[in-house]
């Protein structure tokens, strides 16, 4: 019962909440982003059969990003996620084998 009486009055949980529900409303703007750049990959490939490496480098660093803050939201890490700390860079992506 202590427990619940102090995070009723810790500033720094409610405020924790706020940080959550931007970061939602983030990740769900990124998913949508997300679904573009996979249309657009695709259709990229379809006709040059190759990948656009702007599209993999972007959608990499996005996926780091939902990540991230998925990470946030579900209380695995107190860090909270852009833009309230840097982007996340992409992972070195593996060559394509044809």
């Amino acid at each position: 019962m202590q427990a619940l009486k102090n995070n009723l009055t810790s500033e720094a949980f409610w405020l924790r909440l706020v940080f959550m529900l931007l970061s939602l409303l983030l990740v769900e703007i990124a998913a949508s982003v997300l679904v573009l750049l996979v249309v657009g990959q695709f259709l990229y490939r379809l006709f040059t059969e190759a990948s656009h490496a702007k599209i993999l480098q972007f959608s990499n660093s996005l996926g780091r990003f939902i990540l991230h803050s998925y990470r946030f939201l579900s209380y695995q890490t107190d860090t909270k996620p852009f833009p309230f700390s840097d982007w996340p860079e992409a992972e070195d992506l593996p060559k394509e084998d044809d």
